[in-house]
């Protein structure tokens, strides 16, 4: 008969009070990690979303421009008051353009004598009603 061999099993073990007290530490400790992990994620996934969907808001408006053959952009214009139309008109500066006319408000009715167009003291008030004392 040959000697006994020595192997290793899985065996059911019982733990000790110490290792009840060890194994919950660990455990604690896990649960505290997987927590603080699940709050980074949730983090990373929303800056990540923020991300994307800056990128398909681009997409959108470009896929339109694109698509229509022009976009909307910030061009500044000269805002011109036409007295005898009672409109005001709205002028590109780069081009010239008239981009917009619209119908007198009631502020825009209302010539300010303090408007700096005029180019000298004679002319600033011309046509304009001037009330006595000023």
């Amino acid at each position: 008969m040959k000697n006994d061999a020595l192997v290793m099993m899985e065996v059911k073990c019982h733990l000790t009070e110490d290792e009840k007290i060890t194994r919950g530490s660990e455990l604690a400790l896990h649960v505290s990690k997987i927590e603080a992990l699940g709050e980074e994620k949730a983090e990373k996934a929303k800056a990540y979303k923020t991300l994307i969907d800056g990128h398909n808001l681009e997409a959108i408006q470009l896929s339109g421009a694109l698509q229509n053959g022009y976009e909307y952009r910030q061009i500044e214009c000269r805002m011109v008051k036409n007295y005898a139309a009672r409109t005001v008109d709205f002028v590109r500066t780069d081009t010239g353009e008239l981009v917009q006319t619209r119908p007198f408000d009631l502020d825009d009715a209302q010539e300010s004598m303090f408007d700096d167009e005029c180019g000298n003291e004679a002319d600033r008030h011309k046509g304009k009603i001037t009330l006595l004392g000023r």
